[in-house]
């Protein structure tokens, strides 16, 4: 198969998370049973683990629906908790806004209250103001791999069964504010 590696992109923004100073952060992930959210969960996971003996952290990893709603309904109960993220990575594109614009409603702008990082891309996320802090393919990176497993499988016949993951470039923005 051919995907974006979610799992190294979780790793390094739980990464970012931790040495910008940040204590508590959680990743919301659509409770999809997608391969792809499933190692997102693994990487941020992975992460985690690797710093835990030396700092005290509290990562979450929270499933949603979905839906606006449930978005919504998450981010609350985060908020509400005794001790609340200072920071959020989504995984998609319409979590991004659902959660700025929401956060901004509860008095909790970004960066300055939460902080956040997009798992996904969007071309709109560079544009904003502050911009968003999220993974991006470098372009043609997808399409030149398909192509050369496309010649490989002419060629030799067939294809190894391994993954074929291509790494996003973090684009750092605006959205991660350092603690520290």
């Amino acid at each position: 198969f051919l995907d974006f590696d979610n799992r190294s992109v979780c790793r390094h923004a739980a990464g970012v998370f931790m040495n910008r100073g940040h204590r508590r952060f959680a990743l919301l992930v659509p409770n999809s049973g997608l391969a792809g959210d499933l190692v997102s969960e693994q990487g941020f996971r992975e992460a985690v683990e690797e710093r835990r003996h030396t700092l005290d952290v509290d990562a979450r990893i929270v499933r949603h629906d979905g839906t606006t709603s449930g978005v919504i309904n998450k981010i609350d109960t985060l908020l509400r908790s005794s001790k609340p993220p200072t920071a959020l990575m989504l995984a998609n594109v319409d979590e991004v806004f659902i959660a700025i614009m929401h956060l901004l409603k509860r008095g909790h702008p970004v960066p300055d209250s939460v902080s956040l990082i997009a798992r996904d891309h969007n071309r709109v996320f560079e544009i904003v103001s502050p911009s968003v802090a999220h993974y991006k393919p470098e372009l043609g990176a997808f399409e030149h791999r398909l192509s050369r497993l496309m010649l490989q499988m002419v060629g030799q016949g067939y294809l190894a069964p391994e993954p074929n993951l291509i790494v996003p470039k973090f684009f750092p923005g605006g959205t991660v504010r350092s603690l520290s």
